[in-house]
């Protein structure tokens, strides 16, 4: 499989392509009894040190739900962090959060975890001829906002949309590109300007993101834009991401899961 950025090269028209300077570790989890099934939950020592836990549901062919767990840790540390040796790093997870110490049963081997690395990727031209960009071959960021997979599937729907209304090839591609652009370009700021906040070792910051962002929930019309941020639907500074209402309802559907041996389906 290629990866995003040799995807970029392709199209001839990358602006910008670089690493971030932190990166996590991950790995998939049973979830088992933990309480919140529905929810993000993180732990932040100032932006130096951060856990998160995400339900992620079921994997094909196991119905086993999970949990995603990740560490952050800045990219330049990856090889110290495996040399430092497993349980002392079990350890500072338990002192962190005995909670999520608790999971990680399963995880006895520094080879047990991922290691991630984040970009940010601008590109001018998303498709030449019938070679097209989408996801994060198009507009990598950080993920501190959660929303690679979101804009992703906005781009597949606007990418549909575009090929429906007209023969031309071309030109659906490129309608294609504007009205994504037009999406992505606020969150691309967002998340470049609100990644040290949660990972970095400035601590003067990670101060200020507490002073701020607890209270912006409170305050008259705050956390509808929160809310619209978080679920990829901000368009610009005020505006709103119009979603068809049969987009709508497609989402609010049950999963269907399909059968191992493929006789019958389970909703």
């Amino acid at each position: 499989m290629a990866r995003p950025p040799r995807l970029r090269a392709q199209t001839q028209g990358t602006q910008l392509d670089r690493v971030y300077p932190w990166g996590a570790l991950w790995c998939l989890l049973p979830r088992e009894d933990w309480p919140f099934v529905d929810e993000l939950r993180q732990r932040y020592i100032g932006a130096r040190k951060m856990i998160g836990l995400l339900p992620v549901g079921t994997r094909p062919g196991d119905d086993s739900p999970r949990l995603s767990f990740f560490w952050s840790l800045p990219c330049s540390d990856f090889v110290a962090w495996e040399q430092r040796g497993i349980a002392a790093w079990r350890d500072e997870v338990a002192q962190m959060w005995p909670e999520a110490h608790a999971r990680l049963a399963t995880v006895q081997v520094h080879g047990a975890l991922a290691r991630a690395s984040y970009r940010d990727a601008v590109v001018s031209r998303w498709h030449r001829g019938r070679f097209v960009l989408a996801g994060d071959a198009a507009h990598a960021m950080s993920p501190q906002l959660g929303q690679g997979v979101n804009m992703a599937l906005l781009d597949a729907l606007a990418m549909r949309d575009a090929l429906r209304a007209g023969a031309d090839l071309d030109a659906a591609l490129q309608r294609y590109q504007r009205e994504r652009q037009a999406h992505v370009a606020i969150y691309h700021r967002w998340s470049r300007w609100l990644t040290p906040l949660f990972q970095s070792e400035r601590d003067l910051w990670a101060q200020g993101r507490d002073v701020l962002l607890r209270p912006m929930g409170r305050v008259p019309g705050g956390r509808g834009h929160m809310l619209r941020v978080l679920s990829g639907t901000q368009h610009g500074w005020f505006g709103k991401l119009a979603l068809a209402p049969e987009f709508v309802e497609a989402l609010s559907q049950p999963v269907v899961r399909v059968a191992d041996d493929k006789t019958e389906a389970v909703a």
